[in-house]
């Protein structure tokens, strides 16, 4: 896993920090390894598994709900359609260990300065990025918030966990967030709208939101998906899926207008691209390819049980066979796929009257 880099800014200037270093060329398209086809020499690298109040983490709320052996969380059950189970939660590390690695070891990129006083990480999963800024910034008290009591109890003393729905009413105080991070999470919220303008009551003036968010589709800089493409089918399915229980898969694309919608300026985008497989010529994008598609190979069933068999009908039965199809594609090399990582943040104003933003076009990156 990559190492979070030294990132000092000025706190006074947005535009005053370390552009991102991912791998490649940013104004070229990924460059493909000559092999293609299925992995043939690469099966070791294939796995075979594939509010108005706060609840504090007690006994109570680390029950859980199983549906056909899949684990999910009790606290507001339902809510998120995907599980809590080992499966998930490795898959999760794996995402962590995969963004690092295209953000050149950059757990963030908003200019929060040397000394933040509160962070709070919006649907922390693991906590292992909490973890890690409450490491990074001692000055910091960090908070990570999830549906889930799966966090660990060894923690740094300056980060706490709480069990929450973060689309509730807060019960911190407004104008109070020095940095307020989401990442990998927007796909199960309801109302990202809502959920923006609440974070923009809690973050101090002059504070920072960060969303760090796939757009879940298959794009690719050649032909090479002029075909049938099993994980596109995948994608598709588990869009319109998700999107019968509530929520918006790809909300991403809707992100920019709503954060200048709620107030925030001074925003910035960069769109890193995330592989899926091993088919780049590039080492450090080929390893992030590894880790994607490993985390998609892991979870198909974890991710598909609920948006196929809630969202669209299907048995369980035609879930698996259709999923024979992704696993194939997944390993074939001569689809050059990969998808955009969203990494959006914006300020809110010193001034108390909401200003509408004048932020740029995003920067396109590796």
């Amino acid at each position: 896993m990559a190492s979070p880099r030294s990132y000092s800014p000025k706190p006074d200037s947005p535009k005053a920090h370390l552009s991102p270093e991912p791998p490649g060329d940013p104004n070229s398209p990924i460059e493909a390894e000559e092999t293609g086809g299925p992995d043939d020499d690469d099966e070791a690298y294939c796995s075979e598994t594939a509010s108005t109040s706060s609840t504090s983490i007690t006994s109570s709320i680390r029950a859980h709900t199983f549906e056909d052996g899949i684990r999910y969380h009790k606290f507001h059950d339902g809510k998120y359609a995907f599980p809590n189970d080992e499966t998930e939660q490795n898959r999760d590390d794996m995402k962590h260990a995969m963004t690092l690695l295209l953000c050149g070891g950059r757990l963030h990129f908003a200019p929060i300065g040397d000394m933040p006083q509160n962070i709070i990480d919006l649907g922390t999963g693991t906590g292992i990025w909490a973890i890690e800024m409450a490491d990074k910034y001692p000055s910091a008290t960090v908070t990570g918030i999830d549906l889930s009591p799966i966090q660990p109890v060894w923690v740094p003393s300056n980060l706490r966990f709480v069990v929450d729905d973060i689309e509730d009413e807060w019960i911190y105080p407004q104008n109070h967030f020095d940095y307020i991070h989401i990442r990998h999470t927007l796909h199960s919220i309801r109302k990202p709208a809502a959920l923006i303008e609440t974070a923009y009551k809690h973050a101090k003036p002059g504070g920072w939101v960060e969303f760090q968010e796939l757009h879940y589709y298959p794009h690719c800089d050649d032909d090479s998906m002029n075909r049938p493409y099993a994980v596109r089918d995948f994608l598709e399915n588990v869009r319109d899926g998700v999107a019968s229980l509530g929520s918006d898969l790809n909300g991403v694309t809707k992100l920019r207008g709503q954060m200048e919608d709620a107030g925030f300026t001074n925003i910035e985008e960069h769109i890193l691209r995330c592989p899926i497989g091993l088919w780049p010529k590039d080492k450090t994008l080929k390893l992030a390819g590894l880790y994607w598609r490993t985390a998609i190979f892991d979870g198909l069933m974890n991710v598909s049980k609920r948006p196929f068999e809630k969202g669209l009908g299907w048995t369980t039965a035609e879930v698996e066979v259709f999923l024979v199809g992704v696993r194939k594609a997944l390993m074939d090399r001569s689809f050059h796929s990969y998808m955009p990582l969203h990494m959006l943040y914006g300020q809110k104003p010193f001034k108390s009257k909401r200003e509408p933003s004048s932020s740029a076009e995003p920067v396109v990156e590796p």
